[in-house]
């Protein structure tokens, strides 16, 4: 049984075939959004006319009914808006806020106070450090107060050990 294998070698576009052909579809991107580019402004010019048109209506329509539109320096139509209310904020959010203002406040100022107040409660009881030669010496004082004490334990020892040797002569003597 034979096979027989087929294979197909496309061609591959040269680098300046493939370079052209980039610069060619970038070309036609630009143009297209170039294009799309002068839809938008005439959109945008549209729009703002047709704005224009509805002011001048509005305008129109006011100065006929006395809806505050007065006329500014040069006889041109200006609308005239109200002053914002004064009291736009109730008088209970302003209190939550103070009290928001005077916690944050003393989180931010009583923290650091409390904090370095507690650290100089904990370092004024505790034992200030000794030194190397300190803790030498006490160690030899300590050394030599053992050795005092087993000496004076031996003594009371002999003492004891005589007490007992002269009540046994009395005894023996009696």
């Amino acid at each position: 049984m034979q096979f027989q294998y087929v294979i197909s070698i496309q061609q591959q576009p040269s680098a300046a075939e493939a370079r052209a052909e980039a610069i060619a579809e970038a070309q036609a991107a630009a143009a297209q959004a170039r294009a799309e580019a002068a839809r938008i402004r005439d959109v945008q010019r549209d729009v703002r006319q047709q704005i224009r048109e509805q002011i001048q209506q509005q305008i129109h329509i006011g100065q006929g009914q006395g809806l505050g539109i007065g006329q500014g320096p040069g006889g041109e139509p200006v609308i005239m808006v109200p002053p914002p209310h004064q009291n736009d904020i109730p008088p209970h959010v302003m209190e939550v806020i103070t009290i928001f203002v005077v916690a944050a406040v003393i989180c931010i100022v009583g923290l650091p106070i409390a904090r370095a107040i507690g650290r100089w409660i904990d370092r004024r009881g505790l034992p200030s450090p000794v030194n190397a030669e300190m803790a030498a010496q006490m160690n030899r004082i300590e050394q030599a107060v053992d050795t005092m004490s087993v000496e004076v334990e031996r003594i009371s020892e002999a003492q004891r050990y005589q007490a007992k040797l002269l009540v046994d002569r009395e005894k023996v003597q009696a």
